[in-house]
């Protein structure tokens, strides 16, 4: 028979899952509203957002009430401060979301002035990362969240490249102006998701082990 603090920690679990699962469908909704020029999408990705937020104070206020009132000790407790930080991170995460919303709303159904490759390409790494955590949370496994923070590098190279790309067509014409900076505040959304989904694996790691690892470097078994 489970303990009271076992059935608390298990709907919790359920609550961050489904959290992050409305997070991912959120990032994954808002590049495809740009790819297709979705203007109700992105209005419906705006709208969308409460719900979020207000799990996110719903799972707070559970952390917090397990906390005064369960008192958990060693792998509980570190679940318990770990998911209170994710937490954070997924409605940031969710937010972004938002922003890129935001920005396909600017373009307002404008043919892009370039072929969207690098963008799509982020998000799905993005994306990767988010569920990948997660896995490492489920399997407890310190190898799955080290490759995720691994992974990041990709989604800074491919911020860089889009950045420079962007700014060659401003250069070529001011018409590009406007959606460029548009894009490359995309390009810059999707890259703070990926240190977001770098944050929960390290909160991951910190879960399973009780290592902080934010400031160490990360070495990932070669496969």
């Amino acid at each position: 028979m489970l303990t009271h603090l076992e059935i608390d920690i298990e709907n919790i679990k359920m609550k961050i899952f489904n959290m992050a699962d409305l997070s991912i469908e959120a990032v994954s909704s808002a590049i495809a509203s740009l790819k297709k020029g979705d203007i109700k999408l992105s209005k419906k990705i705006v709208q969308n957002d409460s719900l979020i937020d207000q799990l996110e104070i719903d799972i707070d206020n559970e952390c917090i009430k397990i906390l005064a009132t369960r008192q958990p000790a060693a792998t509980d407790l570190r679940f318990i401060l770990a998911i209170l930080k994710v937490n954070t991170d997924l409605e940031r995460i969710a937010d972004l979301a938002v922003n890129i919303a935001h920005q396909v709303l600017q373009i307002n159904g404008q043919p892009l002035i370039k072929p969207l490759v690098d963008i799509p390409r982020m998000s799905e790494i993005a994306v990767d990362m988010i569920k990948e955590s997660f896995v490492s949370i489920t399997e407890k496994s310190v190898e799955k969240a080290k490759a995720v923070i691994a992974m990041d590098d990709e989604i800074d190279k491919l911020n860089m490249q889009v950045n420079r790309e962007l700014f060659t067509y401003m250069v070529e014409s001011f018409k590009n102006i406007p959606q460029s900076l548009s894009l490359i505040a995309i390009a810059k959304a999707l890259e703070r998701i990926g240190d977001h989904a770098t944050n929960i694996a390290e909160r991951a790691v910190y879960y399973i082990q009780g290592d902080d690892i934010r400031h160490k470097s990360i070495k990932v078994k070669s496969k």
